[in-house]
């Protein structure tokens, strides 16, 4: 989807393109995110550097603050600490809950193995384990955000 998304805002028009509304319904009917990109130590691929502006941007009407968003990236090399990555960076701009410290898969090409039917196979026990406990902080903080938004009395 982010491929069929504008690259940029018409001026000439005051609402948000057709894309740019389907992608947002969508993410508005989630409770986390769990966003899976490539190396972490290059930049953010144009589509979804775009698709995270148009999420975020304008801020009217953005699902994205406060939403829990959790980070994957593949990396050949160790991200500094408490370096951020580009999609890090625009989540943070838009004032998503980042549930963290984001979960790198290291040698991608040798632990990730794409399966005819479209599923992963992980091969490495520690990146397993690194990504459930990932999505579980992820789902912990929709969990916690859909209590702490839900009606009060």
């Amino acid at each position: 989807m982010p491929e069929d998304l504008p690259a940029h805002a018409d001026p000439g028009t005051s609402s948000l393109p057709p894309q740019v509304q389907k992608l947002r319904a969508l993410v508005a009917d989630t409770h986390a995110l769990l966003i899976v990109l490539p190396e972490a130590d290059r930049p953010l691929p144009w589509p979804w550097s775009t698709a995270l502006n148009w999420l975020g941007r304008p801020s009217t009407g953005s699902p994205l603050p406060a939403l829990p968003t959790a980070v994957l990236t593949t990396e050949a090399a160790t991200p500094l600490p408490g370096s951020f990555t580009s999609a890090e960076e625009l989540l943070t701009s838009a004032r998503c809950n980042l549930v963290g410290p984001r979960t790198v898969v290291p040698c991608a090409a040798r632990t990730l193995h794409p399966q005819p039917d479209g599923r992963v196979l992980v091969t490495d026990p520690g990146v397993m384990l690194r990504l459930l406990m990932h999505i579980h902080r992820t789902a912990a903080a929709a969990r916690s955000a859909a209590r702490d938004s839900g009606p009060q009395q």
